[in-house]
């Protein structure tokens, strides 16, 4: 009986001892895989930064080299007719897009467009995208952009 309460224990033992290696060994893989991952997501993060900083060198030497100084006026077919904008350019920057003329867009459009101005302004390009609705007068405005810092390039 001495023994046998001794065999049994011993096998207890041996078994919680199993059941603790098997369990180890899968956190030492889960650990793995997570640091594994960790590192993955560093270097994506860190390519992704390269290449934002290197948009934003690119970004800001074309606009550096690209723009003199001045009020320009640019001019796009919208929705209606014709749009006339007036940029203005500060050490290479666009600094103020005012609308000259936009009498023949609809109304609603052209309200619906006109937050693109502030974006163009953010972005420092007149490279944004349409709005929805109102394509063809945001057509127009990037458009009257466009012509103004073709002159204010060249």
């Amino acid at each position: 009986m001495k023994y046998k309460n001794f065999l049994l224990r011993a096998v207890n033992l041996l078994l919680i001892l199993e059941v603790l290696w098997q369990y180890q060994q899968v956190a030492l893989v889960q650990a793995a895989a997570v640091s594994q991952r960790k590192q993955e997501i560093a270097e994506v993060e860190a390519y992704n930064a390269s290449v934002l900083q290197a948009q934003s060198a690119a970004q800001a030497e074309q606009t550096q080299s690209g723009y003199r100084d001045g009020t320009y006026e640019g001019s796009a077919f919208g929705f209606g007719d014709v749009i006339r904008v007036s940029v203005t350019i500060q050490n290479g920057k666009m600094t103020d897009i005012a609308v000259l003329d936009a009498s023949g867009e609809d109304k609603p459009y052209y309200k619906q467009a006109l937050p693109l101005l502030d974006e163009m302004l953010s972005v420092q390009s007149a490279g944004v995208d349409t709005v929805s609705g109102a394509t063809l007068t945001a057509e127009g405005l990037i458009g009257a952009v466009e012509d103004a810092l073709g002159k204010a390039a060249g």
